[in-house]
């Protein structure tokens, strides 16, 4: 049998992790909006896996259910901080959810939990070069997934934790595609074009070609498929940002996640907006191809983007519905 460079990492990654376990370290507790985020270490070799811990009445011995919140592949912290005080930077509010649930979020790699937003761009990711070039080059689909493989291992023992759930957004649906699920009851994919990313490009240019009837857009089509086969022959990398982020991409990419999706026979749900061009036609697709297979559930949000935001024309505005998806998500999760 064929054994990989990747599976080999895999193996020693997760060997590596699990004899630190037992060194899982608390850092420090920030008190947000009335809730506790702790922020833990575990320390792997020349690495550590950083992570926040939220809920409300964290010490009132009550059993919890755990949800991971895998989020996509912005370079951004967790916990910013502006004049107003620190904030916990998520979409979404999970003050009223965690009162019956313990949410984790991962840190990005080499990302810091904490940073104030001066030191931020205007979308609140860090921009200092040094430090993307460390994230790149461990931003990939196999040592995302065996992180979350080592902290589900480690909360399955948590005598705290009633059931353990995954949702991811993005790269972050991509992760919850290829963890292992046996310590798993639920997944819920989020915006996630369930092929691979270039189909999500091509998606978007073919709508783009079509409905501004711009027939020369079909050269940046063509030239599309020209990088995917080019990535696909590509071996290797050099330490440059430009190659470590295409090394990142591709982990994410090629090959594409619907052979793992198939293989998963847990309860799975496929959510996404309808405005989400190229996440939302290859979607409509695959209901097709999952037909007669009971574990897979859909839910459309009609008209909204890849990150739920809807255009109103009487206001002429975006308005915001993650609230909505996240509370939505959660309940299917838990019945």
């Amino acid at each position: 049998m064929k054994i990989t460079i990747w599976k080999i990492f895999s193996t020693l990654f997760l060997l590596i992790c699990i004899s630190y376990t037992s060194g899982q370290k608390f850092v420090k507790n920030y008190d947000i909006d009335s809730l506790s985020l702790i922020h833990k270490r575990i320390p792997v070799k020349n690495d550590s896996i950083n992570f926040l811990e939220i809920t409300k009445d964290p010490e009132s011995g009550r059993k919890k259910d755990l949800i991971f919140f895998l989020q996509g592949s912005d370079p951004s912290p967790l916990i910013s901080e502006d004049d107003n005080g620190k904030f916990l930077l998520l979409p979404f509010d999970i003050k009223q959810l965690s009162r019956e649930n313990i949410f984790v979020v991962i840190s990005k790699p080499k990302i810091p939990v904490y940073q104030h937003f001066k030191d931020l761009d205007d979308h609140f990711k860090i921009d200092d070069q040094k430090i993307l070039m460390s994230y790149f080059k461990y931003n990939t689909l196999q040592y995302l997934s065996d992180e979350v493989n080592l902290l589900t291992k480690i909360y399955a023992k948590d005598k705290r934790i009633r059931n353990i759930y995954v949702i991811g957004h993005s790269q972050g649906g991509r992760v919850a595609l290829h963890i292992r699920h046996k310590k798993i009851r639920k997944i819920a994919v989020l915006s996630v074009n369930l092929f691979s990313r270039y189909e999500e490009s091509i998606n978007r240019m073919r709508y783009e070609e079509i409905s501004g009837q711009d027939s020369t857009l079909d050269k940046k089509i063509e030239q599309e498929y020209l990088s995917y086969h080019q990535l696909i022959r590509r071996t290797r990398f050099g330490d440059t940002l430009d190659d470590l982020s295409l090394r990142s991409y591709k982990t994410f990419t090629i090959p594409g996640s619907f052979t793992e999706l198939e293989k998963i026979k847990i309860p799975v749900l496929i959510a996404y907006g309808s405005n989400d061009i190229g996440v939302a036609f290859s979607n409509d697709i695959i209901r097709f191809r999952l037909a007669g297979k009971e574990n897979f559930s859909f839910q459309v949000y009609p008209l909204m983007s890849h990150n739920f935001e809807r255009h109103t024309q009487a206001k002429n505005e975006n308005e915001n519905h993650w609230q909505q998806v996240f509370e939505e998500t959660v309940t299917w999760l838990k019945k």
